[in-house]
């Protein structure tokens, strides 16, 4: 076998993928763009039996939050294949000192299921119901693998005590006046600003410094732009600036379109006072609006008030995932919503 760039053939990638799209969970042909979505130039990769593909995968090593962690992806029908694929991923994890690896199987692909199961890999945890095909409704499993017992020389990292990051204290609002609203492009510097505020990006786990921006720039414009995220928005009118938000955020896989995922960040001087209830409440009412059966997210066990926020508003835990939190590995706690 040989490992070729996608970039190689991208038309026989494209078309390989197209014979094989529910692994990605798509039914409709699979296109230019979304070829790139989910094998992006430059991670991603063919796996050639002669001149014949066997196999795509590619590898996206951790950052931010996920740095000592790697995830794969890999479209196949042969045992072999997925066999050779993942022993690469591996292999490339290992070299980068990468301490887990994750991928995730849509419920209904048992066979590739029990093979990565057969292959070492552990559903960490099962998104209840948030897969749909044929009428029927599927587990979205997260899987992974330690790879700690490879290194001959294990890396001395361990688990984080829960709370390592401690907030910072700050004056509590005064007599607020919330208003739940849509989102406009220009809330955007005002979110931003307080986004990256240390109690807050602390939350959202994506850092620990002030100032560290969580997500690419212009990126999220582009997702609101094009329907892939509903944001709403937590005014205090007394001083008409946004203290909070919550995103709903949909797959552009066909089988995920009655589900959505959840993100939520409240402005520090408001945390405790309510707006993340408000936003859950006006959350799960835009979820129903929009004819969603499932509500899913990802949170750091150690968040406690978020976990709290969450329970009280209906989500059970899911499973969860080895995390990582700087200086330390934090499992990510998955949880569902079931609206109907």
């Amino acid at each position: 076998m040989k490992i070729v760039p996608l970039e190689h053939d991208p038309v026989l990638a494209r078309n390989y993928l197209n014979d094989r799209s529910l692994q990605i969970g798509h039914i409709l042909p699979v296109g230019d763009s979304l070829l790139r979505e989910h094998f992006a130039i430059g991670s991603s990769f063919l796996l050639l039996k002669g001149k014949a593909i066997d196999a795509i995968f590619s590898y996206q090593a951790g950052k931010d939050k996920h740095v000592p962690t790697a995830r794969f992806r890999v479209v196949t029908d042969s045992l072999l294949g997925l066999k050779e694929a993942t022993r690469v991923v591996e292999e490339t994890a290992i070299a980068g000192e990468k301490m887990v690896v994750t991928t995730t199987v849509f419920g209904y692909d048992r066979k590739r299921l029990q093979a990565l199961k057969a292959l070492g890999y552990t559903v960490g945890a099962s998104l209840l119901g948030t897969v749909s095909l044929d009428g029927r409704r599927f587990d979205n499993n997260i899987l992974f693998k330690d790879l700690s017992a490879a290194y001959k020389v294990r890396p001395r990292r361990s688990y984080a005590k829960p709370g390592l990051y401690k907030p910072v204290e700050m004056e509590k609002a005064k007599t607020p006046k919330l208003k739940v609203r849509g989102y406009k492009r220009e809330d955007r510097p005002l979110l931003d600003k307080f986004l990256t505020q240390h109690n807050v990006i602390r939350g959202i786990a994506s850092g620990v410094f002030e100032g560290l921006y969580p997500w690419p720039l212009g990126d999220y414009q582009q997702r609101v732009d094009s329907g892939h995220v509903f944001p709403i928005v937590c005014e205090d009118e007394l001083i008409r600036e946004p203290v909070g938000i919550v995103d709903l955020s949909r797959s552009s896989a066909e089988v995920m379109q009655h589900s959505v995922g959840l993100g939520i960040a409240v402005r520090a001087e408001y945390q405790g006072l309510g707006v993340g209830t408000v936003l859950m409440e006006a959350a799960k009412t835009l979820a129903m609006r929009l004819h969603l059966a499932r509500v899913w997210l990802g949170v750091f066990d150690g968040n406690t008030p978020a976990l709290q926020l969450y329970r009280k508003a209906g989500f059970e835990e899911s499973g969860r995932v080895p995390g990582w939190l700087q200086e330390g590995y934090v499992d990510e706690i998955f949880m569902t919503l079931k609206l109907e």
